[in-house]
């Protein structure tokens, strides 16, 4: 099975299904990146690092880019920007956050995992079979790709 959004669509669908977090103000497409800004004021329940980086600069402008997709993870470059200074280089005072997120939506928090060089890997497969276990079992995603402002992914059901 072939599925093919728009990153408009794709906000859309995780909005209508409350997947998306309070901290998440906006995502756009653009070309080959996905830019999103973050209000860190949102984010529940921060670590002390992250409170006093929301109180500084509330609003975090990130961009990112799929560089990989391979055994069902994700790699993900993430440049990330508040008020003009590069912000991604603290990237891994946002793991906990992240991970709490998905363990708010009874999703597994190990799928994510911040890598050295501003990048992300994300268990893409771990969090579609927790997602759909009831509605799609053993569903399998073979492949993810971003471009254009076009989400691809292919799934066996």
């Amino acid at each position: 099975m072939r599925i093919e959004l728009t990153v408009t669509e794709a906000v859309e669908l995780a909005r209508a299904g409350g997947g998306l977090p309070p901290f998440v103000r906006t995502v756009t497409g653009e070309g080959d990146d996905v830019r999103v800004a973050l209000d860190l004021r949102e984010v529940p329940d921060p670590p002390s690092a992250l409170r006093l980086a929301a109180r500084l600069v509330p609003v975090v402008r990130v961009t990112l880019r799929l560089e990989s997709f391979v055994a069902g993870t994700a790699v993900v470059a993430v440049e990330a920007n508040a008020a003009g200074l590069p912000a991604h280089k603290l990237l891994g005072i946002a793991e906990g956050p992240l991970q709490a997120v998905l363990r708010s939506r009874g999703l597994p928090p190990d799928a994510l995992h911040v890598l050295p060089g501003a990048r992300v890997a994300v268990d893409a497969q771990a969090l579609l079979a927790a997602a759909a276990a009831d509605r799609l079992p053993g569903a399998r995603l073979t492949d993810l790709a971003y471009a254009d402002g076009t989400v691809r992914a292919e799934a066996v059901l």
